[in-house]
């Protein structure tokens, strides 16, 4: 999304998507314990505080650089960043394919079916674009690139997985988050293979777009399956399956460098 030879503050973003989300889940914390969300409107207005103050932080950060930095002035301008994709060739377009089918497997392998329809995804998709996907705005749209200059491919990553990661913390005080019953460190290795099957995704496309599709998809699908592989404390077969996605993402990744050469 970021203009490539334009200097990525990198700093100003970090500050800026920390105090947003962070400053924006303090208030739903003390709302809790004061009881503010209590009731049915209570219930719309701690979601719509969570989803459009805390999941949007990485999108108002990167919105508020782009504004200032004068590479968009409207709305408009934000959306062509968001829905522009490279030419995507019938080889990537496969990789691609096989990124998302591979949710699917990581689930059955980890995780318990729920019994819910399948068609259930489809519904759910549109929602967790809202709740999660609008996030790659910053992450893989500014952030990732951003530190690939100053790093190499697999450390943007892995430090990118980890500052995601740590951004999510204050979710565990929240009592209705899903976060709160997770296992942290279990979260921060999810963090860190997604961060790299996201970073390889951009890279292959070029669109932020379809990061944000992919994490929605994961999300919804995640609806489908108890969330044993986030819950329990991190295990071998945890771990071997989320190395094999990371794995598949370094595949892809220098497969496509090969093709470019």
């Amino acid at each position: 999304m970021w203009n490539y030879y334009e200097k990525k503050p990198i700093l100003q973003y970090l500050l800026l998507v920390f105090l947003i989300a962070w400053s924006a889940t303090t208030i739903v914390i003390i709302g809790e314990r004061l009881e503010w969300f209590a009731g049915p409107i209570g219930t719309v207005v701690y979601y719509l505080l969570v989803g459009f103050s805390i999941g949007f932080a990485p999108a108002y950060a990167v919105t508020i650089l782009l504004k200032k930095s004068g590479q968009i002035h409207g709305i408009k301008e934000l959306c062509e960043r968001i829905v522009r994709t490279n030419h995507i060739s019938s080889s990537r377009a496969l990789i691609v394919a096989i990124f998302f089918a591979s949710q699917i497997v990581i689930n059955i392998l980890c995780n318990r079916y729920l019994g819910k329809p399948w068609y259930t995804i489809l519904l759910m998709f549109p929602f967790m674009i809202i709740g999660g996907g609008l996030e790659e705005l910053g992450w893989r749209g500014f952030l990732q690139p951003a530190l690939e200059q100053k790093l190499p491919f697999f450390a943007a990553c892995l430090l990118t997985g980890v500052i995601w990661a740590i951004w999510h913390l204050p979710l565990w005080l929240l009592q209705n988050a899903n976060q709160s019953s997770m296992n942290f460190i279990s979260f921060l290795c999810w963090c860190i293979a997604m961060s790299f099957m996201l970073a390889v995704l951009y890279r292959l496309t070029g669109s932020v777009m379809i990061c944000v599709c992919f994490h929605a998809w994961c999300n919804a699908i995640g609806g489908l399956f108890t969330m044993d592989l986030l819950i329990q404390p991190i295990q071998a077969k945890s771990i071997v399956l989320l190395g094999l996605q990371v794995i598949l993402a370094m595949i892809a990744y220098i497969h496509m460098n090969l093709s470019w050469k």
